[in-house]
């Protein structure tokens, strides 16, 4: 178990350590044009990979195909979409407070969907978890709030639901797909998803422009988040409750905000340090099995 935990701990770590090297690479890149690539990139590493290890025929059901249809959909493409086009509409502080609603969306949607039971201090981890990641995004934004777009933070939110989606699908998946099937599937159909917009940005894009250093990080970035990521999620996913595993998404403004402190300058505040704090302690008392029945909240 712990190894599973370490899995979808380090699978979060690498998604906010890219959150700083992704801003480097849409400043040379337009987005549909970076994440085309990225999934290219990804898929040429993972097919091979797929033949030698003897995975490349599969026997998925249609039912099968059509749930990592819909994982592709809601935690890669519509995910992508909403929050990029959300966050222009809505303040940086709203966005960051809106997302650290995810454990809490994954938890709740486990339990509508998944049928997983909700125990006390798994209620108790998710209020933590919100209440840390909220307090590293607030500290790091001062603006006004009183000027909000409501479209962009119902974006936002809807980013949000797609992302604790991925999760849930996921675990459906668990046990049925392999992770590795499950990675080359899911950076399949994102490939193909994303390629019209992908033609339409490079046909006027002056590819003579970008700085070698920065096609670098494009291959790094495909490796990490396309690849690595989404691999040591499905397999951490596999064994533990879909609940748990979203205590897990606290790791990625964590690793974000230490990358922007360590590399970036970015001050660091009590805020931080605090809501780090809260966020540790989420996963730490959400991972606590020592449940009391009489703690359990189960779906009539």
């Amino acid at each position: 178990m712990l190894l599973a935990y370490f899995q979808l701990a380090l699978s979060m770590a690498l998604v906010g350590i890219n959150i700083s090297i992704g801003k480097e690479i849409v400043s040379h890149i337009p987005v549909f044009l970076f994440s085309e690539l990225r999934f290219l990139i990804a898929l040429l590493i993972l097919l091979p990979l797929l033949s030698m290890r003897g995975e490349w025929k599969s026997s998925w059901s249609k039912e099968e195909g059509v749930v990592l249809f819909w994982q592709s959909f809601f935690g890669v493409f519509l995910f992508s979409i909403c929050m990029l086009y959300g966050v222009k509409w809505t303040t940086a502080t709203s966005a960051g407070i809106i997302t650290s609603t995810v454990p809490a969306c994954i938890a709740l949607l486990s339990f509508w969907i998944l049928k997983e039971k909700l125990l006390r201090n798994s209620l108790w981890a998710i209020l933590l978890s919100v209440c840390g990641i909220g307090l590293i995004t607030f500290s790091g934004e001062s603006q006004e709030l009183s000027r909000i777009s409501m479209l962009g933070n119902l974006l936002v939110f809807l980013a949000v639901i797609s992302e604790a989606l991925f999760t849930i699908f996921a675990k459906r998946l668990s046990g049925k797909i392999t992770p590795f099937q499950m990675t080359a599937a899911i950076n399949g159909i994102s490939f193909v998803l994303f390629l019209p917009f992908a033609i339409a940005e490079g046909m006027s894009f002056s590819w003579g422009s970008v700085p070698a250093a920065t096609w670098l990080l494009v291959v790094y970035y495909a490796v990490t988040a396309s690849v690595l990521s989404f691999f040591l999620w499905y397999k951490g996913v596999a064994k533990v409750d879909a609940s748990k595993a979203g205590l897990f998404t606290g790791m990625m403004p964590i690793s974000a905000a230490l990358v922007a402190v360590l590399f970036l300058g970015e001050g660091f505040t009590w805020f931080h340090a605090i809501g780090m704090l809260c966020v540790l302690g989420s996963i730490y008392i959400g991972t606590n099995t020592k449940d009391r029945p009489a703690a359990v909240i189960a779906k009539d």
